[in-house]
Protein backbone atom coordinates (compact mmCIF):
# COMPACT_ATOMS: atom_id res chain seq x y z
CA UNK A 1 0.00 0.00 0.00
CA UNK A 2 1.21 3.52 -0.65
CA UNK A 3 -0.40 5.14 1.84
CA UNK A 4 -2.25 3.34 5.19
CA UNK A 5 -4.92 5.55 6.19
CA UNK A 6 -6.35 5.46 9.66
CA UNK A 7 -8.88 3.21 8.18
CA UNK A 8 -6.46 0.44 7.14
CA UNK A 9 -5.03 0.45 10.68
CA UNK A 10 -8.72 -0.14 12.60
CA UNK A 11 -9.42 -2.57 9.77
CA UNK A 12 -6.17 -4.51 11.05
CA UNK A 13 -6.72 -4.24 14.66
CA UNK A 14 -10.20 -6.05 14.32
CA UNK A 15 -8.21 -9.47 13.00
CA UNK A 16 -5.74 -8.72 15.56
CA UNK A 17 -5.86 -9.86 19.04
CA UNK A 18 -3.47 -7.27 21.21
CA UNK A 19 -0.64 -6.72 19.06
CA UNK A 20 2.65 -4.35 19.29
CA UNK A 21 3.00 -1.45 17.05
CA UNK A 22 5.49 -4.05 15.02
CA UNK A 23 2.91 -6.14 14.26
CA UNK A 24 0.87 -3.22 12.81
CA UNK A 25 4.09 -2.31 10.56
CA UNK A 26 5.23 -5.82 9.84
CA UNK A 27 1.40 -6.95 8.45
CA UNK A 28 0.83 -3.55 6.47
CA UNK A 29 4.35 -3.18 5.17
CA UNK A 30 5.74 -7.45 4.84
CA UNK A 31 9.36 -5.81 6.79
CA UNK A 32 10.87 -5.68 9.79
CA UNK A 33 12.04 -1.77 9.43
CA UNK A 34 10.68 0.97 11.61
CA UNK A 35 7.59 2.43 10.11
CA UNK A 36 7.42 5.79 11.27
CA UNK A 37 3.42 5.84 9.77
CA UNK A 38 2.74 3.37 12.21
CA UNK A 39 4.45 5.00 15.24
CA UNK A 40 1.99 7.98 14.33
CA UNK A 41 -1.38 6.96 13.55
CA UNK A 42 -1.52 4.57 16.92
CA UNK A 43 -0.96 6.83 19.20
CA UNK A 44 -3.36 9.34 17.44
CA UNK A 45 -6.00 6.78 17.33
CA UNK A 46 -5.66 5.91 20.89
CA UNK A 47 -6.37 9.77 21.09
CA UNK A 48 -9.45 9.71 19.36
CA UNK A 49 -10.63 6.82 21.32
CA UNK A 50 -10.93 4.41 18.21
CA UNK A 51 -7.97 1.66 19.91
CA UNK A 52 -7.53 0.64 23.21
CA UNK A 53 -3.34 0.61 24.57
CA UNK A 54 -1.94 -0.88 27.89
CA UNK A 55 1.41 -0.91 29.06
CA UNK A 56 2.85 -4.39 28.88
CA UNK A 57 6.15 -4.33 30.31
CA UNK A 58 8.21 -1.86 28.71
CA UNK A 59 5.96 -1.32 25.35
CA UNK A 60 2.48 -0.30 24.61
CA UNK A 61 0.33 -2.87 22.94
CA UNK A 62 -2.82 -2.03 21.23
CA UNK A 63 -6.59 -3.46 20.66
CA UNK A 64 -9.94 -3.07 19.02
CA UNK A 65 -12.06 -1.40 21.71
CA UNK A 66 -14.22 -4.60 21.92
CA UNK A 67 -10.83 -6.79 23.36
CA UNK A 68 -9.63 -4.76 25.28
CA UNK A 69 -11.25 -6.03 28.59
CA UNK A 70 -11.83 -9.85 28.00
CA UNK A 71 -8.30 -10.62 26.89
CA UNK A 72 -5.13 -11.88 28.39
CA UNK A 73 -2.55 -9.89 26.79
CA UNK A 74 0.54 -12.23 26.55
CA UNK A 75 -2.25 -14.52 24.95
CA UNK A 76 -3.65 -12.49 22.53
CA UNK A 77 0.10 -11.32 20.98
CA UNK A 78 1.12 -14.71 20.71
CA UNK A 79 -2.47 -15.19 18.36
CA UNK A 80 -1.39 -11.87 16.51
CA UNK A 81 1.79 -13.29 16.02
CA UNK A 82 0.78 -16.26 14.09
CA UNK A 83 -1.93 -13.97 11.76
CA UNK A 84 0.50 -12.04 10.85
CA UNK A 85 3.04 -14.59 9.83
CA UNK A 86 0.45 -17.03 8.44
CA UNK A 87 -1.02 -14.17 6.46
CA UNK A 88 2.41 -12.78 5.38
CA UNK A 89 3.62 -16.41 3.93
CA UNK A 90 0.50 -15.92 1.26
CA UNK A 91 -1.45 -12.72 1.43
CA UNK A 92 -4.17 -13.48 -0.82
CA UNK A 93 -6.07 -15.18 2.02
CA UNK A 94 -9.31 -13.70 3.37
CA UNK A 95 -8.81 -13.04 7.32
CA UNK A 96 -11.88 -14.42 9.63
CA UNK A 97 -11.36 -12.73 12.85
CA UNK A 98 -12.67 -14.66 16.08
CA UNK A 99 -16.07 -12.64 16.34
CA UNK A 100 -17.62 -14.30 13.42
CA UNK A 101 -16.93 -17.91 15.13
CA UNK A 102 -19.35 -16.97 17.89
CA UNK A 103 -22.20 -19.15 18.02
CA UNK A 104 -20.87 -22.18 16.24
CA UNK A 105 -20.14 -24.31 19.55
CA UNK A 106 -16.20 -23.35 19.22
CA UNK A 107 -14.33 -20.74 18.59
CA UNK A 108 -10.51 -20.51 17.22
CA UNK A 109 -8.50 -17.29 17.87
CA UNK A 110 -8.71 -16.62 13.97
CA UNK A 111 -9.03 -18.18 10.38
CA UNK A 112 -7.97 -17.85 7.40
CA UNK A 113 -9.76 -18.73 3.55
CA UNK A 114 -7.49 -19.36 0.78
CA UNK A 115 -8.94 -19.18 -2.94
CA UNK A 116 -8.91 -22.76 -3.52
CA UNK A 117 -11.56 -22.93 -0.57
CA UNK A 118 -9.31 -24.50 2.11
CA UNK A 119 -9.75 -22.59 5.79
CA UNK A 120 -6.92 -22.41 8.31
CA UNK A 121 -8.33 -22.18 11.80
CA UNK A 122 -5.50 -20.86 14.68
CA UNK A 123 -5.55 -21.89 18.07
CA UNK A 124 -2.87 -21.06 20.52
CA UNK A 125 -2.38 -23.21 23.84
CA UNK A 126 -1.08 -21.64 26.63
CA UNK A 127 1.41 -23.97 28.99
CA UNK A 128 -1.10 -23.93 31.79
CA UNK A 129 -3.50 -25.46 29.30
CA UNK A 130 -1.53 -27.97 27.56
CA UNK A 131 -0.42 -29.27 30.71
CA UNK A 132 -3.95 -29.79 31.44
CA UNK A 133 -4.19 -32.81 28.55
CA UNK A 134 -8.15 -33.02 28.76
CA UNK A 135 -8.59 -29.46 27.84
CA UNK A 136 -6.82 -30.27 24.58
CA UNK A 137 -8.83 -33.38 23.93
CA UNK A 138 -11.56 -31.48 24.71
CA UNK A 139 -10.99 -28.52 22.67
CA UNK A 140 -10.59 -31.30 19.41
CA UNK A 141 -13.54 -33.21 20.60
CA UNK A 142 -14.99 -29.89 20.00
CA UNK A 143 -14.00 -28.95 16.55
CA UNK A 144 -14.99 -32.80 15.89
CA UNK A 145 -18.46 -31.55 16.93
CA UNK A 146 -18.84 -28.43 15.30
CA UNK A 147 -16.75 -28.17 12.08
CA UNK A 148 -19.50 -28.93 10.17
CA UNK A 149 -21.39 -26.04 10.90
CA UNK A 150 -18.45 -23.88 10.01
CA UNK A 151 -17.18 -25.21 7.11
CA UNK A 152 -21.20 -24.85 5.58
CA UNK A 153 -21.35 -21.39 7.06
CA UNK A 154 -17.96 -20.59 5.45
CA UNK A 155 -18.21 -23.27 2.34
CA UNK A 156 -14.86 -24.58 2.91
CA UNK A 157 -12.71 -27.39 3.86
CA UNK A 158 -10.85 -26.80 7.25
CA UNK A 159 -7.73 -27.44 8.64
CA UNK A 160 -7.64 -26.51 12.26
CA UNK A 161 -3.15 -25.60 13.88
CA UNK A 162 -2.75 -25.70 17.26
CA UNK A 163 0.60 -23.74 18.39
CA UNK A 164 1.79 -25.01 21.75
CA UNK A 165 3.99 -23.30 24.04
CA UNK A 166 5.73 -26.56 25.15
CA UNK A 167 8.83 -28.23 24.42
CA UNK A 168 8.64 -29.95 21.50
CA UNK A 169 9.37 -33.39 22.92
CA UNK A 170 6.59 -32.66 24.81
CA UNK A 171 4.10 -32.27 22.14
CA UNK A 172 5.21 -34.76 20.75
CA UNK A 173 4.97 -37.61 23.63
CA UNK A 174 1.00 -36.06 23.61
CA UNK A 175 0.24 -36.82 19.69
CA UNK A 176 2.15 -40.31 20.14
CA UNK A 177 -0.55 -40.79 23.25
CA UNK A 178 -3.40 -39.41 21.79
CA UNK A 179 -3.86 -39.67 17.73
CA UNK A 180 -6.95 -38.27 16.51
CA UNK A 181 -8.79 -38.59 13.55
CA UNK A 182 -8.89 -35.40 11.06
CA UNK A 183 -7.07 -32.34 9.72
CA UNK A 184 -5.48 -31.26 12.95
CA UNK A 185 -1.73 -30.46 13.01
CA UNK A 186 0.19 -29.59 16.36
CA UNK A 187 3.51 -27.22 16.42
CA UNK A 188 5.61 -26.05 19.74
CA UNK A 189 5.59 -22.64 19.88
CA UNK A 190 9.20 -22.18 19.80
CA UNK A 191 9.73 -23.87 16.80
CA UNK A 192 7.01 -21.85 15.51
CA UNK A 193 8.87 -18.28 15.92
CA UNK A 194 12.20 -19.88 14.52
CA UNK A 195 10.34 -20.30 11.18
CA UNK A 196 11.47 -17.40 8.63
CA UNK A 197 8.52 -15.51 8.14
CA UNK A 198 7.06 -15.99 5.00
CA UNK A 199 7.98 -19.85 5.62
CA UNK A 200 5.10 -20.71 7.96
CA UNK A 201 2.84 -23.05 5.18
CA UNK A 202 6.18 -24.51 3.61
CA UNK A 203 7.74 -25.23 6.82
CA UNK A 204 7.57 -29.20 7.77
CA UNK A 205 6.81 -28.63 11.34
CA UNK A 206 3.61 -29.31 11.67
CA UNK A 207 2.58 -33.21 13.39
CA UNK A 208 -0.11 -34.44 11.72
CA UNK A 209 -2.53 -36.14 14.07
CA UNK A 210 -3.63 -39.04 12.45
CA UNK A 211 0.91 -40.45 12.67
CA UNK A 212 2.59 -38.11 14.33
CA UNK A 213 4.81 -37.45 11.52
CA UNK A 214 6.01 -33.86 10.80
CA UNK A 215 4.68 -32.50 7.55
CA UNK A 216 4.25 -28.60 5.71
CA UNK A 217 0.63 -27.35 6.14
CA UNK A 218 0.61 -27.20 2.15
CA UNK A 219 0.44 -31.23 2.54
CA UNK A 220 -2.80 -30.34 3.94
CA UNK A 221 -3.69 -26.52 2.48
CA UNK A 222 -3.25 -27.61 -1.50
Amino acid sequence: MHYLNEKVYLEAAQGFHWATKEHFSRFLTGTDERHRRTEIVLPRLVKKGKIAVRRHGKRYVYAALSKKNNQDIEHGLACTEGLVRFWLSRNEATIIPEKRFRGFGIVPEWGLKYPNGKLLLYEHCTYDNFKRKRVVKTKVNRYWEFLPNIESRFASESIVVFVADVSRMHLEEFIRGNLFEGSFFFTDYQTFLQIRIGDQLTAPIYIWSEDAHSYPLTHAND
